[in-house]
């Protein structure tokens, strides 16, 4: 499946960044969040549907090459608040996600995450090894 179209089967509403793991070795990178939600109806709205949430779900972007963070210096650590990708033209895709930042006093920035990768998948931390790619 396409990253353009697996991205609507992905609702993140609501939901927090708990880590990003960036793996040189190979070429990843990680998101954690505190749980994953699946679009599976015809209307292409979440409508509350459960039975496939992923707890501590992994968000992978595989064979990636470049991530940047806007503004630089503040972890993400809240919740995400948009999911976008756009085809670039080498075969390429640009990921971007929109994720809160809550410091120590309460005060919250955004970070733009922006992630060059050719591929996208979900992991389950419950089952090791399956990728989740429809």
């Amino acid at each position: 499946m396409l990253p353009t179209e697996f991205f609507k089967t992905i609702y993140l509403g609501d939901r927090a960044c708990k880590s990003i793991t960036i793996d040189g070795s190979e070429n990843r990178v990680v998101i954690q969040v505190d749980e994953i939600s699946r679009v599976r109806s015809a209307s292409g709205q979440w409508e509350y549907y459960n039975d496939e949430n992923i707890v501590d779900g992994l968000l992978v972007f595989a064979d990636a090459r470049s991530i940047q963070f806007d503004p630089a210096g503040p972890i993400p650590n809240d919740c995400i608040e948009f999911l976008e990708v756009e085809p670039m033209s080498d075969d390429y895709y640009r990921f971007k996600l929109s994720v809160g930042s809550v410091d120590s006093s309460a005060k919250s920035t955004e970070i733009l995450l922006s992630i060059e990768a050719k591929r996208v998948h979900l992991e389950d931390p419950a089952k090791p090894g399956r990728l989740i790619e429809n």
